[in-house]
Parts: structure tokens; C-alpha cells; sequence
């Protein structure tokens, strides 16, 4: 149930020069998040302006049994998330979630191809746990234009195939290993770019030709400003018509991208 809380910061840790790993000791949160929503953080000292938005960040991990939840991101040139980034054990943050609609993963799933590039991959780590936790296997291909910005693999279950490249990564599956991942996954889940979504339908559709609703989903990149569905920045072209991803999404089955011309 999306709601304003207060919460603790648990712990903070450089995971590369670029990406910060935040650990939220939030018991209420942990038990309701599922993997694809996403937290509206305020990043400023209580009272202050500057920035007024809150940021839009995906939770990369779960333990209820600890009460806590943890996010990935990029400080980088971000002013809000610069000032995250210096939040130390015991401080208290102002957040608003769990937004969004999640992934949802079948049954019947036992083999599960995961395609991440960009801020929101971290949802796809959290997905990765929750298959193995059925008996699954999980298969990660990570993309991104710097090194630094991929997830070091200890941040991943070792039962976890991990595959990562310097580049768009939906290029990965266009490749023999690649094609042979789509042809034999049970199910895949994406966080990619909008501007890849069009090659990662085509690839799908090649390879599987007439695919269920259901086999293909993907979280879509796109700035999400308020996260309650008030500024329609996050409009996205569907097959049947628009719709908000902080609120209709940000997940989506790939099925119903069929049309998509643009996000945002």
C-alpha cells in the first residue's frame, strides 16, 4: 500500500565509484514491496527547498525477516541523489511507496531470463532472489555504457547467471547465446530504455514467433517526477492508448508495447 513513511537508514556502501547500495530498516515496507516498485524518496533536509522533487528509485532487495529493503543508484550529477548519497546509519528518510504495479512472475516458472540497463535494474536483483526462493534458476544480462555502473556480482545470489556488457544490452540478444536464452527461458522480465523496446520485441518475436501474454514483461525507463499519476510526464503509447507507468506501469507486458511510439 503506497503510503508516506518515515523510515532509518541501516546501513550505506559504495558498490562501485558510481553506484551506491542503501539499506532502509522499514518492517511494514519489507513485507509489502514486490520487485518492480518503486520508492519516491526526498532527498533534502526537512524543510528545505531545493530539490523539490522527490526521486523515483526501484528497491533492489528484500528481507522481511530483517525488516529492511535496499536500493541501487547512481549519484552521479544529481543533486538530490548526491545528498542521498551522504546519509549515514541512523538517519531518518521521508519516503513515499510502494509504487507501481510489479513484475508478476508464473508458476510455473522455472527458468527465468532477466534484461537490465539503467537506473531501474536493481528491480531485476530483487527478481532474481524471488525465483530462486521458488527453486528457479535466473539468468541476468546487464548492459551499461560504463563498467562502473554495472552491479558487481556480489550483490547477486551466486546461483545467479550473470552476464553483463559494455553497451546496449539488448545487443546480447542478438547473438547466438543471447537468442538461445530467449528460446529456452520460461519467462523474461526486462528493465531497459524505452528506445529499446522496439529491438527487444523484435527479437522475441523471431524467436518465439507467437509468444502468451504473460512470457515477456518489461519495466520501462522513463522519468517519473511525482509518482501518483499528477504530472503525466511518464505517458507511454500502448496498444489500446496511453498510459501513466508510475500508476498503469511501470511494468508492462511486452504484448501490449506492440504499438509503442514514444515514452515521456
Amino acid at each position: 500500500m503506497a503510503k508516506q513513511r518515515i523510515v532509518e537508514v541501516a546501513d550505506q556502501r559504495v558498490a562501485t565509484s558510481r553506484l551506491r547500495w542503501l539499506s532502509l530498516h522499514a518492517p511494514d515496507l519489507a513485507r509489502e514491496v514486490r520487485a518492480g516498485q518503486l520508492l519516491m524518496v526526498r532527498c533534502s533536509e526537512p524543510g528545505a527547498h531545493e530539490p523539490l522533487l522527490r526521486r523515483a528509485l526501484f528497491v533492489a532487495a528484500c528481507e522481511p525477516a530483517l525488516g529492511q529493503v535496499a536500493l541501487l543508484y547512481a549519484p552521479d550529477n544529481d543533486l538530490g541523489l548526491r545528498w542521498l548519497a551522504r546519509a549515514q546509519p541512523g538517519d531518518m528518510l521521508d519516503l513515499v511507496g510502494p509504487l507501481g504495479h510489479p513484475f508478476q512472475l508464473d508458476g510455473r516458472t522455472r527458468s527465468l531470463l532477466l534484461v537490465g540497463e539503467g537506473p531501474a535494474l536493481g528491480a531485476l536483483l530483487m527478481l532474481a532472489r524471488e525465483v530462486l526462493s521458488r527453486g528457479g534458476a535466473a539468468t541476468l544480462l546487464a548492459g551499461a555504457s560504463d563498467p562502473l555502473l554495472l552491479p558487481p556480482p556480489f550483490l547477486l545470489p551466486a546461483d545467479v547467471e550473470y552476464q553483463s556488457s559494455i553497451g546496449r544490452v539488448v545487443d546480447l540478444l542478438s547473438q547466438p547465446d543471447g537468442r538461445t536464452m530467449v528460446s529456452w527461458a520460461d519467462q523474461l522480465c526486462a528493465a531497459i530504455p524505452a528506445a529499446q523496446i522496439a529491438q527487444l520485441r523484435d527479437v522475441v518475436r523471431m524467436l518465439r514467433m507467437r509468444w502468451e501474454r504473460g512470457f515477456a514483461s518489461t519495466l520501462i525507463e522513463t522519468p517519473l517526477p511525482c509518482g501518483v499519476g499528477t504530472c503525466h510526464v511518464c505517458q507511454v503509447d500502448l496498444r489500446k492508448g496511453q498510459r501513466l507507468a508510475c500508476v498503469d506501469g511501470p511494468v508492462f507486458d511486452l504484448r501490449d508495447l506492440v504499438g509503442v511510439a514514444n515514452v515521456g
